[in-house]
């Protein structure tokens, strides 16, 4: 509110407020400013040129000058971009996206560029810029210091992944031997025997899924997934995606209905996709009880996976669509590891589709995999 307020005075201030309210709020502002852990300018145009408000202490600190030296935005180019060519390239770029924001009234200006400090070091930087009116609040988000949180995330992900690979998959090979070790010994029963046998079976279904998705997740992470465009056969496509399932879907005597018969010109990278339909059939699967029913249809240039499960809330959806989600329990108690919708997700930036997640608690979730590519 107070940042509000400071603005609002600051732009406002010479016909609605006193001089004295324009400088309390003034200093508010650069309270506020200054707390802030980046380089932050705030400008206010005026005719046609930006004039510096105030530059935070991080500003002064990290790139390096003050407002006397560069009162104007133009002054603060010349030093920042010495070259003319990048210098005009950039702010050409700049006024672009700063006019198709003042005509929609949305979004936010962001470029990255590799900055001059008054040191003469150049660093690469995030620069992203909010407008309110003719006010203009920019902030330089140091690429290096961004590089190294995704690090630091990536490497929190490689701990987590293998410490669900060391638990999950010891839970089956550890009865597997058990098994083994009593069938040797001739200590179990044949009604035992194919009741654990049973146990084995969804345990080893679950170790499968697991390690599919793992492998797809480091292929993904280190770059070893490479774009191949053929023509998709999914009558093909969907039987595999079922085979590999049908025990789990069978198990909860769960019913498929699959329609696919329009979806017969559609050219893409065939591996990823399977992974992405079978991912998100699994989690269909998962969280659908028993007796319940799933649909695979295909509309224009659509797949679109239904079911009639638990569902998700509005909050839980959010979540998993920015990627701050952990998995939980099916149906069923089947296990998860949080990736599958966020590999789905992931997978769909690298070929030629869109995932549209619709979800309702208690009624069902509905995954459209759309299709850019048009029909022939």
């Amino acid at each position: 509110m107070k940042v509000s307020k400071a603005m609002f005075f600051i732009k406002m201030g010479i016909t609605m407020a006193t001089e004295e309210q324009v400088e309390i709020s003034r200093i508010e502002l650069k309270k506020i400013v200054n707390f802030l852990p980046y380089p932050i300018i705030i400008s206010e145009k005026v005719g046609g040129e930006f004039f510096h408000l105030f530059f935070n202490k991080n500003f002064n600190k990290k790139i390096g000058y003050i407002i006397d030296e560069v009162p104007t935005r133009t002054d603060l180019l010349k030093l920042i971009f010495p070259d003319d060519f990048l210098r005009t390239e950039i702010t050409q770029q700049w006024a672009s996206r700063e006019k198709q924001i003042k005509e929609t009234g949305k979004g936010h200006v962001k470029i990255k560029a590799h900055l001059s400090c008054k040191t003469g070091e150049k660093k690469w930087f995030e620069i992203k810029s909010s407008i309110v009116k003719e006010l203009h609040i920019i902030a330089f988000v140091d690429i290096d210091v961004m590089l190294q949180e995704k690090l630091r995330k990536n490497n929190l992900n490689n701990d987590r992944m293998l410490t669900i690979l060391g638990h999950d998959l010891r839970s089956p090979i550890a009865n597997l031997i058990s098994i083994s070790s009593l069938g040797e010994q001739s200590e179990i029963s044949q009604q035992e025997f194919i009741s654990m046998m049973k146990i084995l079976k969804v345990e080893s279904i679950e170790a499968l899924q697991l390690l599919d998705t793992t492998f797809s997740w480091a292929r993904l992470n280190f770059n070893y997934i490479q774009y191949r465009k053929v023509r998709i056969d999914f009558d093909e496509l969907i039987n595999n995606a079922l085979k590999v399932n049908k025990a789990t879907y069978e198990n909860k005597s769960i019913t498929i209905a699959v329609d696919i018969e329009k979806l017969n010109a559609i050219e893409d990278d065939l591996e990823i996709l399977t992974t992405i339909v079978r991912n998100i059939l699994s989690n269909a699967i998962k969280f659908t009880s028993e007796n319940g029913l799933i649909s695979i249809k295909a509309l224009e240039n659509e797949l679109i996976i239904n079911d009639n499960g638990i569902g998700m809330s509005t909050e839980m959806l959010d979540a998993v669509l920015s990627q701050n989600y952990r998995s939980r329990r099916g149906t069923n108690n089947e296990k998860g590891i949080g990736l599958g919708l966020r590999l789905v997700l992931t997978l769909a930036e690298k070929i030629n589709c869109r995932i549209i997640i619709a979800s309702t608690v208690l009624v069902g979730t509905s995954v459209r995999i759309i299709f850019d590519t048009p029909r022939h």
